[in-house]
């Protein structure tokens, strides 16, 4: 287990608090930019939580007001060209962030730019404040490629809105980036953790199993064909339901409908609005 009293690394932090782990970023003078250093600590962070079952969640926050700015130009400037070992150590963890098992949880504040855009598309959920702002815009500024958001992005908010922001050099806030598909949730300045708190309460060492494979299913879901994606959906089912998991987490949500709980509803993420709202189909926001 990870120690929570010792920082580990020379820009980032990470620490363990029972199932839950956060990673912060720790350049808050420099607005959290890549140097070497922070992609060498980053990448053995990541290193180090792989092939573990003692967490279930991981948060990936910033010291400062804001989440990463990109490249660290100083840096740079001062060594005349990107350093290719600090560039495939950056993509090799953004790859170890995606391989966890758990979910990872990217809570954005401030400016997101650049690399900062490369990691939050790394993890599985995006939250961000609404003075959050995005940009990605390598290929025009300091002639590299943006890593492998050319790959990723268009998966994820589609070729045309990849190229506006890869190509354009679109800047775009909180509320934009979420109309792309960029984030998933926008709140206030101060309600990140709020955020953070709601999506992984519901996470536990019984849900890590169905978690892990429903999240490696949707990682390649573009990868394989349905009948292929249908066979190991199967194989899977069978492995997760002779878990003694299973039984745990039916038990669980029988009592919680035996207390006259709604388990789907009572205990989830209302990205859009409030739990009332929700459970009301909505009629408090309309009323408002």
């Amino acid at each position: 287990m990870i120690d929570m009293h010792e920082r580990s690394h020379e820009t980032a932090d990470v620490r363990q608090d029972g199932r839950r782990v956060f990673i912060t970023l720790c350049r808050p003078e420099i607005h959290n930019a890549q140097n070497a250093a922070l992609m060498r600590d980053l990448l053995d962070i990541t290193e180090g939580l792989r092939d573990r079952d003692d967490f279930d969640a991981v948060a990936i926050r910033s010291s400062g007001e804001h989440w990463c700015t990109g490249l660290d130009m100083k840096e740079l400037g001062a060594r005349g060209s990107l350093d290719p070992t600090s560039a495939e150590c950056w993509d090799s963890m953004l790859a170890n962030l995606r391989s966890l098992d758990q979910v990872v949880v990217a809570l954005i504040d401030g400016y997101c730019l650049g690399g900062g855009v490369q990691l939050a598309i790394a993890c599985d959920i995006r939250v961000a404040s609404d003075r959050a702002v995005f940009a990605i815009t390598a290929s025009r500024e300091v002639g590299i490629l943006g890593g492998m958001a050319t790959w990723y992005l268009p998966r994820m908010i589609g070729i045309g809105r990849a190229k506006a922001l890869l190509l354009g050099g679109a800047v775009l806030n909180a509320v934009q980036a979420a109309s792309w598909g960029l984030i998933d949730q926008v709140v206030p300045v101060g309600g990140l953790f709020a955020a953070w708190e709601q999506i992984v309460a519901p996470l536990n060492a019984d849900s890590l199993a169905s978690v892990a494979a429903c999240k490696h299913m949707i990682e390649t879901a573009h990868d394989v064909g349905y009948r292929t994606a249908f066979d190991h959906y199967l194989r899977t089912q069978d492995r997760l339901l002779a878990l003694p998991a299973a039984a745990n987490m039916a038990q669980a949500a029988l009592e919680q409908l035996a207390d006259g709980k709604r388990p789907y509803v009572e205990v989830g993420w209302f990205p859009f609005g409030s739990a009332e709202a929700a459970m009301s189909g909505g009629q408090e926001d309309s009323e408002q």
